[in-house]
């Protein structure tokens, strides 16, 4: 390659890393909006609950309001609601107590005394957390998320349906993750709850088709990840048997 050649392809590249760096910090604004966008729409659900209703209540982090979506009625979470209703022909109620940012300390400090005070029974739940925990290894290490994710099984009404911690590609972030599922897997069947393999599912994906089920920041995942989980919940729901209870309540 001559040198006008070289200086055109390294040209180009920059070029090409520039707008790969705009299209990432624009998509991470859009990511922060969801944010507020998305907590004010579960925040402002009906409280009311009458008689016949089927209570789902969701705890866990930015994963659980569906932040990186294009709309929060592609999170698992609403998905989740939609095939409830279909399943068992009834109204679906969505609590939606989780938190964007919670790590497995904040379900325990802030979610769970919510929980334990809705004032109804809920008929089903999901958990995900560990993603913030992974990320954030200063505040957190493998063993402060054993025991505080001990915790929250513990308090958990029996049966959940719980997640184990999603997958990273980046080097020291797997091994994290790894570790972390681990500890979280052995515990989700000691205390008698139904296992959500997230972990595994995000794994097999590789490295070369991550990307394709995550939103513009590269962490959350985007409207076919969060399918992707949707269907991890459900598989899991329908081999608990737990719909057949539902539909005879």
């Amino acid at each position: 390659m001559n040198r006008f050649a070289l200086g055109l392809a390294v040209v180009a590249a920059a070029a090409a890393a520039g707008a790969a760096g705009l299209n990432y910090l624009r998509g991470h604004r859009l990511i922060n909006r969801h944010v507020d966008d998305y907590r004010a729409h579960w925040e402002s659900r009906p409280q009311d609950h009458p008689e016949g209703v089927l209570h789902y209540v969701a705890l866990g982090d930015s994963a659980a309001q569906g932040v990186g979506a294009t709309h929060v009625g592609a999170s698992y979470v609403s998905l989740l609601g939609e095939r409830l209703a279909s399943a068992t022909g009834r109204r679906v109620a969505i609590t939606n107590l989780s938190i964007s940012g919670a790590v497995s300390g904040d379900v325990v400090a802030r979610q769970l005394p919510v929980l334990e005070d809705l004032g109804f029974t809920p008929d089903l739940v999901t958990l995900d957390i560990g993603g913030n925990d992974v990320v954030f290894a200063a505040d957190n290490t493998v063993d402060s998320f054993a025991s505080s994710f001990e915790a929250i099984l513990a308090a958990l009404p029996p049966g959940s349906f719980v997640g184990d911690v999603p997958w990273f590609m980046i080097p020291g972030l797997a091994q994290r993750s790894k570790t972390m599922t681990t500890r979280a897997s052995h515990l989700i069947g000691a205390y008698g709850h139904h296992l959500v393999p997230i972990y595994r599912t995000m794994r097999e994906t590789g490295y070369l088709r991550f990307h394709t089920n995550t939103a513009a920041d590269w962490f959350h995942p985007n409207d076919k990840g969060y399918r992707a989980w949707a269907d991890l919940f459900w598989e899991t729901i329908e081999a608990s048997g737990r719909l057949d209870e539902l539909r005879a309540a």
